[in-house]
């Protein structure tokens, strides 16, 4: 394309050389052989080369975005696959069935930790069953307070109720996520009480 638009150039210098040096004040043209384009052709010419470059320039800006953008996503995708797969689900009880109680909030999961700044996403579900004091269960970044969910004692006409929240979390290499419980909580070989969490995207 450049060698074109400079061999254009040249043959339009040439022309308008030769339409200088050919052309005296009152000779005429003779008929019988092609004479240099007039001086206007020429500059309509040029006009026409210029607005050429103008836009393989804006074409060239657009193609050279396109590839930066898709540079980036290919980035990012490489820092994903990196990264791997992080997800996990965790039940209070492995095996057997009854009420977990505690008069204070303590970790009953276990700790999750981050291994990579990432935006994650976490919940947890509860059961309560045939408890006179109730349950609340509340997610902890650290030791931040996140969010929660709990219920009343259980009644003879509702003996039975369930709990859950979840919450998208940026996390920092080292930051710890838990569980922690307060009151009673059921489980049983259905697993009804949980701890669920998965890496979402790295940042």
């Amino acid at each position: 394309m450049k060698t074109s638009s400079a061999f254009s150039l040249v043959w339009i210098l040439g022309h308008l050389c030769a339409a200088q040096t050919q052309t005296s004040p009152g000779a005429e043209p003779d008929v019988g052989e092609q004479g240099p384009l007039p001086l206007q052709d020429i500059w309509d010419e040029l006009r026409e080369l210029r607005d050429t470059v103008v836009e393989q320039k804006v074409e060239l800006r657009y193609l050279t975005e396109r590839v930066t953008a898709a540079e980036s996503v290919v980035e990012a995708l490489e820092m994903a696959n990196a990264v791997g797969k992080v997800a996990f689900s965790a039940s209070l009880l492995e095996s057997g069935e009854g009420n977990t109680g505690s008069d204070v909030f303590v970790s009953s999961f276990g700790y999750f930790t981050a291994a990579v700044r990432a935006l994650y996403y976490f919940s947890f579900t509860g059961h309560v069953a045939h408890t006179e004091s109730g349950t609340l269960m509340r997610l902890v970044k650290n030791e931040d307070f996140i969010v929660a969910s709990g219920d009343r004692r259980t009644t003879a006409e509702d003996p039975e109720d369930n709990v859950a929240n979840g919450v998208v979390l940026q996390l920092e290499v080292g930051d710890v996520v838990s569980v922690q419980l307060s009151g009673e909580i059921w489980d049983d070989q259905y697993h009804r009480t949980t701890f669920n969490g998965f890496l979402l995207f790295p940042l």
